[in-house]
């Protein structure tokens, strides 16, 4: 991995993930003791008298009131992570955004009326309601929960070694 692209997962002193930083930001957040290393990468930091390993996951030395719940942007990207990029309707990989109620009909740009979907179902769909259609919708769509923000950081596959404190995710 090249160290420039490294990203490190740091913890609320109660084990929530808090947010993800740079590795220059976790060096200095280690420098600093702000956080102490609950797992290193294998990359080491060299500077004129020191040597760090640069961390995979930090835990913050002290509690941060951090707001319950992050707004995450509603945009083609956010709606593809959720719905695993796969379309909603058929099952097949996913290439654009349908929205069950179509805009034109007063359905709203929110995340209970979004899905990822096929070009194919796309066009079927157009700009008909579901019931006029063929299509049965596979999983209803609601809004991200947990830590899905995370997803949105670093995309639908996260560092491995984060996978334990990501749990809601």
């Amino acid at each position: 991995m090249n160290v420039s692209s490294h990203r490190t997962l740091i913890l609320n002193s109660t084990f929530q993930p808090l947010s993800v930083v740079s590795y220059k930001r976790a060096i200095s957040l280690i420098h600093n003791n702000k956080i102490n290393v609950i797992k290193n990468s294998e990359l080491l930091l060299h500077s004129e008298n020191e040597k760090y390993f640069i961390p995979k996951v930090g835990i913050l030395t002290y509690f941060v009131k951090a707001p319950f719940a992050r707004r995450v942007a509603l945009n083609r990207e956010n709606i593809f992570i959720r719905d695993f990029y796969t379309c909603q309707y058929c099952g097949k990989p996913a290439e654009s955004v349908d929205h069950i109620v179509p805009r034109s009909k007063g359905g709203l740009h929110e995340w209970s009326n979004v899905v990822a979907c096929c070009k194919k179902c796309n066009l079927i769909k157009a700009d008909k309601l579901l019931h006029q259609t063929h299509l049965n919708i596979k999983m209803l769509p609601s809004n991200p929960k947990g830590n899905f923000w995370i997803k949105t950081i670093v995309g639908s596959n996260p560092d491995p070694s984060w996978e334990e404190y990501l749990i809601s995710a």
